[in-house]
This record gives structure tokens, C-alpha cells and sequence, in this order.
């Protein structure tokens, strides 16, 4: 199976979640179509990373599914870790997809599309989809993150990694005066642009490639190449 190299974040990767938060501090400011098209820039390098992300994430399991055939008593164990960490990757960043085609078609119609937003300025459609008090997306998404996050940490052995995870699921409100009041959901989509708003949510599709990228390399680790063979 070869050396397995552990996976950091690269220059780019920083660099658009540094443009990420630059945007919401500009937001709090001014919505201008400046900082939308930001948001537009900021979403469309996440999606690619994101495509990356996948595409070697699948790699990995096909590695897992190979040596699962070679020796099934030995890969078993991590076999079967393997597939529940897709199951809940994909379950998280499913539920996300949903959601910004919700917000899209809140925004633009029936039609809508959130990858091509017409109404990128729209402050309602996040708020009517996210907090809705009869569907309750918004706690969903909320509940759904913190449960991925303790369940990929109990995978993780790596002090480092696991706090890069334990930063990237955070959903603590940030302790200001404004904000006291206000819940995650709230705090993330009350009266939220819809461009920032689908850029949040594929800000988190990514955070789940990336962590699930993580965990499957911790387990490829405990397969011992040779054994298997």
C-alpha cells in the first residue's frame, strides 16, 4: 500500500479561509456587490478543493475495498470504520446540498440554482429556510455538526489534527454584546445574504472532505501493508 503521507492544509486552502472570514467582516459593514462577488470567488475555490477532496477520499476507499478482498480478517475492522465514516461524511454533505438548494429557490424561484444566484443579495431567503420554527433546519444542521464532530474525534489520534477538526466544526457563538442573544443558527443565517449563506454551507462541505480525507488516513495507517499482501 506504500508509505502513507499525511495530508496538511495547503497555502490555498489558508488562504480562502482567510478570504472567507475577511468577507464576513466586511459584510457586517457594507453588503455590497463587491463583497458578494467575493463570496461568489470564495465559493467557487471551495467547490474545486472540494472536488479534490472527494476524488482522493475515493481513492482511499477503493484501497480499503482492494485489501478488503486480499484479506478480509485483517481489513475488516478498518473496512467497516471506513464505510461508517462515508456514511456520516456524506449524510452532512448531502443535508448541506439540500439546503442551499432550498435557499436558492427561496431566492430566485423554482428554477434556482445555487450555483448560478441571481438574487445574490437577498436577505430573506436564509432566514425563512434556516429558521423556519416549523421545519428547523437551522438546529438540525447545528445538531448534525456537532455530532460529526465527536464521532470523527473519537477516530482521530493526532493532537494536531484533532484540534484543526475541533476548529473547523466549532459552533460556539462568538461572545460579543451583539450576539449574546442570538443562537448558532441565528448568529450564522438571520437576515444572511444568500451568497453568503451558500458559501457558509460549502464552506462546511469542504471541512467535512477535508476531515473525512483525515480520518481515513489514520485508519490506512493501522493496515500493515505487508500482512496484507
Amino acid at each position: 500500500m506504500g508509505k502513507i503521507v499525511k495530508k496538511k492544509i495547503s497555502p490555498r486552502q489558508k488562504m480562502i479561509n482567510l478570504m472567507y472570514v475577511l468577507l464576513m467582516a466586511m459584510l457586517a459593514l457594507n453588503v455590497s456587490s463587491d463583497v458578494l462577488n467575493g463570496f461568489t470567488l470564495v465559493d467557487e475555490s471551495l467547490t474545486k478543493s472540494t472536488a479534490t477532496s472527494s476524488e482522493q477520499n475515493l481513492a482511499l476507499y477503493r484501497d480499503f475495498a482492494k485489501f478488503m478482498e486480499q484479506n478480509p480478517e485483517k481489513v475488516h475492522e478498518w473496512y467497516t470504520r471506513a464505510k461508517t465514516v462515508k456514511q456520516m461524511s456524506d449524510s452532512l454533505y448531502d443535508y448541506a446540498t439540500l439546503l442551499k438548494e432550498l435557499i436558492a429557490k427561496k431566492a430566485d424561484g423554482a428554477e434556482g440554482d445555487y450555483r448560478h444566484l441571481a438574487n445574490r443579495e437577498d436577505l430573506e431567503a436564509s432566514t425563512a429556510i434556516m429558521l423556519s420554527i416549523e421545519e428547523k433546519r437551522g438546529l438540525k444542521l447545528y445538531n448534525a455538526i456537532n455530532n460529526y464532530r465527536e464521532q470523527i474525534l473519537t477516530m482521530i489520534t493526532d493532537s494536531v489534527q484533532r484540534q484543526v477538526v475541533i476548529d473547523m466544526f466549532n459552533t460556539e457563538v462568538p461572545k460579543r454584546d451583539i450576539t449574546m442573544m442570538r443562537n448558532w443558527q441565528e448568529y450564522n443565517f438571520e437576515n444572511m445574504p444568500v451568497a453568503a449563506a451558500v458559501t457558509l454551507l460549502t464552506k462546511f462541505q469542504n471541512d467535512v472532505r477535508y476531515a473525512e480525507g483525515e480520518i481515513l488516513h489514520d485508519l490506512n495507517v493501522n493496515i500493515d501493508a505487508t500482512d496484507v499482501r
